[in-house]
């Protein structure tokens, strides 16, 4: 009886070499693939609405956008959810005159209302893909029905939770002095934004950024600081935010709403992907 001899493993022809197109669309789609996890569960692109972070960011701007709270740090922008003020106490009631028209119900406005946000670095939650989280938010929270957040903001940490923050130092930008240390501050060279307004530098440890300075008196009410104006300091119980538009921003960074706890810091800008072309020269930071 006959027996085929098996072939060798070195008989049998050799596969062909993948071609270098057959290579490249296996790259594109391997990285392609990648880039959506990536986009969908770590990093997204985002655009700025509004010109509340203005020198370093403009209305129209794309971001890249890192979801978490970790490795945040001075300096750094992020986005938040800002918490309303406590609502003012009712009014007393006043006993109407015979024949006089009843006086209307003044609206109370809060970080929300359109015709104070005209301005502001504005977010659309939409965008970061927050409508699965936020109905997690209100199983947890009980509010199940509440509208998600209109907007979020954007803002530059000027201190971390921790950080001990004295108010009402008049050697430091915004009168704020960090663990003892002003907040330097520094006039700038250019002509200024549009509109008139000087940028000026502010420096935080190796972070050095522009800002706008505010044309009205450093105020902080969402801190609880005394009328007398200080210095006064307290330990941060959690992140204090600062709009670098500071008049733009005033109504919804940490001088009107206090400090801003983790849980309502959505995650960070880590790059400036650019805007309109005439924005294109304007530095990030």
């Amino acid at each position: 009886m006959f027996f085929r001899r098996e072939p060798e493993p070195d008989d049998y022809p050799a596969p062909p070499d993948r071609t270098w197109p057959t290579r490249l669309a296996w790259c594109v789609l391997v990285g392609g693939a990648a880039l959506l996890v990536l986009r969908c569960s770590f990093a997204t692109v985002v655009e700025i609405h509004g010109d509340g972070m203005a020198p370093n960011l403009h209305s129209g701007d794309h971001v890249l956008f890192v979801r978490g709270t970790w490795g945040l740090d001075r300096g750094d922008l992020v986005v938040y959810d800002p918490t309303p003020p406590p609502p003012p106490p009712e009014p007393t009631p006043v006993q109407e005159q015979p024949g006089a028209k009843p006086v209307p119900e003044a609206r109370p406005r809060v970080p929300g209302s359109r015709d104070r946000l005209r301005n502001t670095a504005v977010v659309d939650p939409k965008e970061l893909g927050l409508d699965d989280e936020w109905e997690k938010v209100q199983r947890r929270s009980g509010v199940a029905g509440k509208p998600p957040p209109r907007s979020l903001r954007v803002a530059r940490i000027l201190a971390v939770p921790g950080d001990s923050v004295t108010f009402g130092d008049t050697r430091g930008a915004l009168g704020l002095a960090l663990n003892g240390e002003p907040l330097a501050h520094k006039p700038g060279d250019g002509p200024g934004e549009p509109g008139g307004r000087p940028t000026s530098f502010e420096i935080i440890g190796d972070r050095r950024y522009q800002v706008l300075a505010s044309t009205a008196a450093d105020a902080w009410p969402g801190m609880g600081v005394p009328a007398d104006g200080g210095p006064y300091e307290m330990p941060a119980d959690g992140y204090l935010l600062v709009a670098d538009n500071r008049d733009e921003g005033a109504c919804c960074d940490s001088r009107a709403i206090g400090w801003v706890e983790s849980d309502q810091i959505r995650g960070e800008i880590v790059l400036r992907l650019g805007g309109a072309p005439e924005d294109s020269t304007k530095d990030k930071r």
